[in-house]
């Protein structure tokens, strides 16, 4: 089953919290990449982006990049391991 995502609009997204905007960016990588290649025998007339090849992806997918662009980096496990051992020695 291909994942099916919301439209939300860049206001939406600036006020989400940076851990639910990477969510949607994995539900969005989820998506399948055409209805062609899905097994679906016919088109939802649902408002969710459901395959890559829509422009409703691609806008989602630049507004997300859009707004993560302007977030605070967050360390990953190995960036934290590195610092914790770099205050150890100190």
């Amino acid at each position: 089953m291909s994942s099916k995502v919301e439209r939300k609009s860049l206001d939406e997204l600036k006020a989400m919290h940076t851990g639910s905007l990477m969510s949607r960016r994995k539900a969005l990588l989820k998506c399948e990449e055409s209805f062609d290649l899905s097994d679906q025998i016919e088109k939802s007339n649902s408002d969710m982006i459901e395959f890559k090849d829509t422009i409703e992806w691609e806008q989602a997918y630049q507004d997300l990049k859009l707004v993560l662009d302007n977030r605070e980096n967050l360390t990953n496990k190995h960036e934290r391991k590195l610092m914790r051992q770099a205050k150890a020695k100190n």
